[in-house]
């Protein structure tokens, strides 16, 4: 009987010590934005996935131009750019995933980190400003994919082009955002900030919660 209750008592420090050392269930969902969600490409991190989309699919807008005379050119790398902001199942070009749905992830799952019982208030106060990123990125690129769509049914070089230019211009704003206020420069407050705007306030968070480290 002794050894028994021994072994019941060192299974129940046992398990003790690993829900102490569990890891933070905010950190988890941090996670899967920095490093890595088992449905993206490669089980990369969206936030990476979203970034790598954005230049795919700016690539894709400055290719189409250097064919300014081929329509059939410039819908091809439209449509290529399209694939990679909406990652539908049948097209190419992208990764197969969207910049579309990767910032509505990094939407979702920094919610569910800044909800998280053990959040942090580095982690609620950072999500507030990494959510109006990732909503202006997505947005933005469902613009982008209006747009694309006008390309498909151009009728003239001039008209697909005037609308690849258009797409030129917010492939910038995906990035940076935009100055909605003309007050010259990109403000939080005003909401206006892109996708590097959540970038380096994932960054930011993840170093003050120990998943990045500084480099030296």
């Amino acid at each position: 009987m002794h050894w028994i209750k021994t072994t019941i008592l060192a299974l129940v420090f046992t398990g003790i010590s690993l829900s102490a050392s569990a890891e933070p269930q905010s950190h988890t969902h941090i996670k899967h934005i920095t490093s890595s969600w088992p449905d993206a490409p490669k089980q990369m991190g969206l936030l990476q996935v979203a970034l790598n989309e954005t230049a795919i699919a700016t690539l894709y807008i400055k290719l189409a131009q250097t064919q300014a005379t081929d329509l059939a050119w410039i819908k091809l790398h439209i449509s290529r750019a399209k694939h990679a902001l909406d990652g539908a199942q049948y097209g190419d070009g992208g990764l197969g995933y969207g910049v579309v749905k990767a910032a509505r992830g990094i939407t979702k799952h920094i919610l569910l980190a800044a909800n998280s019982p053990d959040a942090s208030v580095n982690v609620k106060l950072h999500s507030q400003r990494i959510v109006v990123g990732a909503n202006n990125t997505a947005a933005v690129a469902t613009q982008m994919l209006l747009i694309c769509n006008s390309v498909s049914s151009a009728i003239s070089t001039s008209q697909a082009l005037a609308l690849t230019r258009q797409l030129e211009e917010l492939s910038g704003i995906l990035l940076t955002g935009e100055d909605i206020n003309y007050d010259g420069e990109i403000n939080v407050i005003q909401k206006e900030g892109g996708l590097t705007f959540s970038q380096q306030q994932i960054i930011f968070m993840a170093r003050a919660e120990g998943l990045i480290k500084v480099k030296k």
